[in-house]
């Protein structure tokens, strides 16, 4: 059976005795379709989580922390994002220029 695959050729499912993700494979959603979920989708859960913690008993200045690292990556993902869309080579294999 053929392994789902990035676009860059890498596999699409991180599994482990305790995690199974299905990253998105293939190109662009939109082109593809929808098949799996992206990065930012991972972070959301993870800041989901530690939220959660936050509200609770289990809030700490360590989770504040672990949170705006997470935000951070958010970010730097959302400008790759854009910088890919802006110079046409979103959802290909091309390599995108990090400076505008």
């Amino acid at each position: 059976m053929e392994k789902f695959r990035h676009i860059d050729g890498s596999e699409a499912i991180v599994e482990t005795d305790y995690i199974k993700i299905h990253f998105q494979h293939g190109g662009n959603p939109e082109d593809v379709g929808e098949n799996g979920c992206k990065i930012e989708d991972v972070i959301s859960v993870l800041q989901d989580k530690l939220l959660d913690f936050q509200g609770r008993e289990l809030a700490c200045e360590e989770n504040a922390t672990a949170l705006y690292h997470l935000d951070l990556a958010r970010e730097a993902l959302l400008v790759r994002r854009r910088r890919r869309e802006k110079q046409g080579i979103l959802g290909s294999r091309n390599k995108h220029k990090s400076k505008d």
